[in-house]
């Protein structure tokens, strides 16, 4: 089981060092021998996924707007209604989820 002494917060001690004059960072092989085709059969490729990102980003936002203008249409028609009318409508669903 754990002590309260073990469990203190305590600050690290950090060293910092001047790199040599010849320091060589470390590099990794990423394609060196690739050719120019396999460059261009990459770049095809995420040409391809970025305009099927981009359509269906398109067609996620046309959706929400169209489901948020028809929303602020029935709240502005709701709004625009007369009380006595929405007395009826109540009144009329009442009578048809009894009879249901």
């Amino acid at each position: 089981m754990a002590t309260k002494e073990t469990l203190q917060k305590t600050s690290k001690e950090v060293y910092f060092r001047v790199l040599p004059d010849k320091y060589e960072p470390l590099i990794e092989d990423e394609g060196i021998d690739e050719t120019s085709e396999e460059r261009l059969r990459r770049k095809e490729k995420r040409k391809r996924k970025r305009k099927k990102y981009r359509r269906n980003l398109k067609k996620a936002c046309s959706f929400t707007w169209r489901c948020l203008v028809s929303g602020l249409q029935s709240l502005a028609a709701s709004y625009a209604m007369p009380l006595s009318t929405v007395a009826v409508v109540m009144e009329n669903q009442r009578a048809m989820s009894s009879k249901a």
